[in-house]
């Protein structure tokens, strides 16, 4: 009789539990670039849901995978990363598959933006924001107007031009004027990228990572090689500006939502995707991040003014050219030794 007591008390206790044990403390804990998710969806976000959003930054796509790597970020239950490392990610299984059952607003993304080469049918990433860099000059300080990334190598832009810090993004542009894969690793083909972009040095006054646009706003370049978010803010303050898609073809990115294996609120992680989902959502981050928008959903929403910049109108044509950052395995050590050499001469 003891015995049945006992087996009825532990059962009446974990059926009481159960319901608690279900549940995930309101808690999200996101790990991304600074400021890659604005104030605004913060507060909106935890107003409606009740759950609080704890915001850690990182520095650079490697320092997230190395910790991912370290202990599978069980600190964090969603990622925002470029697509070249969440494809690194999700080849050493460090993802979580997404429920998309969870994600009611899926059919509101741009299927054009799906099914890439990072992430095969999305199992694992959710499209946040899409880039192109592009060419922007001032076209009352050159002497022909600039179509394509060639033209920086003539000699009026002698110490006049300002580049992205970044080996893979420059070395790419250069292997694209010679007709090459922005991915190669053909040891001919970089030998010949490496002299020619050692040859567009002396053209070189600043390489910059996170604030080029501003040596152009500011005269201290004629022209400069930028992220799509700095070319909309270079136009907005200086319509004067001219904004280029080189012609021999563009480099691509699509920076996605990820939930790592480990993470410790998985369903709080869905609901704050699906809610990014929403097409007044998505158009307030699109407005905020001046990013091209991946939520067809949310054009209508989004202001003429912002939609007319040419950052954010890639035309078709070179939507065909396209080439992402992809994984080169050993040869990634290629493309930094020869940027380094760049960067040291």
């Amino acid at each position: 009789m003891k015995r049945f007591l006992a087996l009825c008390l532990a059962l009446s206790l974990v059926l009481t539990l159960a319901p608690a044990l279900g549940e995930e403390e309101k808690v999200l804990n996101i790990f991304s670039w600074e400021g890659y998710v604005d104030e605004t969806t913060i507060a909106n976000f935890t107003a409606e849901t009740g759950i609080s959003i704890n915001y850690a930054v990182f520095a650079s796509n490697e320092e997230m995978l190395m910790k991912l790597q370290a202990n599978g970020a069980s600190e964090y239950d969603i990622i925002i990363a470029s697509d070249y490392i969440l494809s690194l990610a999700r080849k050493e299984n460090l993802l979580l598959p997404l429920d998309k059952e969870q994600l009611t607003g899926w059919e509101n993304i741009n299927p054009a933006y799906l099914d890439q080469y990072f992430d095969p049918g999305n199992v694992y990433t959710m499209p946040y924001t899409v880039g192109v860099p592009m060419i922007v000059y001032d076209p009352a300080r050159v002497a022909e107007p600039i179509t394509s990334f060639d033209d920086l190598w003539r000699e009026e832009f002698r110490d006049n031009l300002c580049l992205l810090d970044d080996a893979r993004v420059m070395i790419g542009a250069v292997l694209k004027t010679l007709g090459y894969s922005y991915n190669t690793t053909d040891d001919a083909e970089l030998a010949e990228a490496k002299e020619k972009l050692l040859a567009l040095r002396d053209n070189v006054r600043v390489l910059d990572y996170d604030t080029a646009y501003m040596h152009l706003l500011s005269g201290e370049v004629v022209a400069g090689y930028l992220f799509t978010p700095y070319v909309v803010i270079c136009q907005m303050e200086n319509p004067d500006l001219v904004a280029v898609f080189p012609e021999e073809g563009i480099g691509f990115g699509i920076d996605s939502l990820a939930i790592p294996a480990n993470a410790p609120h998985p369903q709080n992680a869905h609901i704050f995707l699906d809610y990014l989902l929403r097409p007044e959502v998505a158009a307030h981050v699109a407005e905020w991040q001046l990013y091209t928008n991946p939520n067809l959903a949310a054009d209508p929403l989004i202001s003429e003014e912002t939609k007319q910049y040419a950052a954010l109108n890639v035309p078709e044509e070179l939507l065909a050219t396209k080439e992402y950052v992809e994984d080169v395995g050993e040869y990634e050590s290629v493309y930094q030794e020869i940027w380094m050499e760049f960067k040291l001469q």
